[in-house]
């Protein structure tokens, strides 16, 4: 018998999705490899790994007898590759994140240039995505750490909250309701009101905390918090949104203002279940703590409620 690790990690990833697709999106193969890597490793193994019945997809007995077996595997390398990497250089080894837009604006980026002045061999890959996305690239150990509002799929994820804040107006600069101290719901009665949609974390926290309120006022939608702070600065409208957006107003387009009502959100970040942490993620996020707890000031002194949880 003659198993790759490859083709062990390709039926892992099947095994989780139940998707010939989504395994191939996720491995970044076509369908066709991912269906042939798992026919050379029924070869090898000698059972077929799944079936097909009424259109669904469902892994064998024998399958799922294995399965914990290579799960484990995976765990020692995970270990042995942890091990290794505190054997190394100091000053070498890789990090890959994962985050939501929002937070690709300031902290993030001062982080990894602090990080890069200490550390500048490590080879560092940011991604951005979806906060849905953001967990399953974690939850499948494509990327070290990820950073994303909860509540989140906590499924084989580790999270660490970061910074609780209010939801706040973004209102046009020179806008009548620019110079308020709060903004009421009879203040947006008569205005457009830019908000996440509900299949967002934003989106679903704003209308839970709000309920009825927000089906009163004139909206307009968008799935993207930097996106409504684009709407805002252009003149569309007022929008709800979380204060990480912020450093995307270099210009001062906007003034955030709070909301009469408290719309909690938390901001976390989220680390595998199933793999060690690393030396280099530890080193990094303790200089992401350090802005973490300026940018918490910074929007305190802005008058903005906000907690730093670390």
């Amino acid at each position: 018998m003659n198993i790759g690790l490859r083709q062990l990690e390709t039926f892992r990833l099947f095994a989780r999705t139940q998707s010939v697709t989504e395994t191939a999106r996720l491995m970044r193969v076509s369908q066709p490899a991912v269906s042939q890597t798992l026919k050379e490793l029924e070869g090898q193994f000698g059972f077929a790994l799944f079936v097909r019945s009424n259109g669904r997809t469902r892994l064998t007995i024998e399958a799922n007898n294995v399965l914990p077996e290579i799960e484990r595997l995976f765990a020692q390398m995970a270990s042995l590759r942890g091990k290794a990497e505190e054997l190394k250089d100091n000053r070498a080894g890789a990090l890959s994140i994962a985050s939501v837009p929002s937070f690709t604006a300031q902290i993030l980026p001062d982080a990894i240039k602090a990080f890069r002045a200490a550390r500048s061999q490590v080879k560092i890959r940011t991604e951005v995505h979806t906060a849905s996305d953001v967990v399953r690239q974690i939850r499948q150990e494509y990327c070290d750490i990820g950073f994303a509002f909860m509540p989140l799929d906590e499924v084989g994820v580790s999270v660490q909250p970061l910074l609780r804040m209010s939801m706040v107006c973004l209102v046009p600069a020179g806008h009548a309701l620019a110079g308020n101290d709060i903004i009421t719901a009879a203040d947006l009665m008569k205005q457009t009101i830019i908000v996440h949609g509900a299949e967002t974390t934003p989106g679903f926290i704003l209308r839970e905390s709000l309920g009825e309120e927000v089906a009163g006022f004139q909206v307009l939608t968008t799935n993207q918090s930097v996106t409504s702070m684009h709407m805002a600065q252009s003149g569309l409208g007022i929008a709800f949104a979380h204060p990480l957006v912020l450093a995307h107003d270099p210009l001062g387009k906007v003034v955030a203002i709070p909301y009469e009502r408290h719309v909690p959100l938390t901001f976390a970040l989220l680390y595998s279940r199933n793999r060690p942490v690393s030396r280099i993620v530890l080193q990094f996020e303790a200089i992401l703590r350090k802005g973490i707890m300026s940018f918490n000031k910074e929007l305190q002194d802005r008058g903005l409620e906000s907690e730093c949880l670390i």
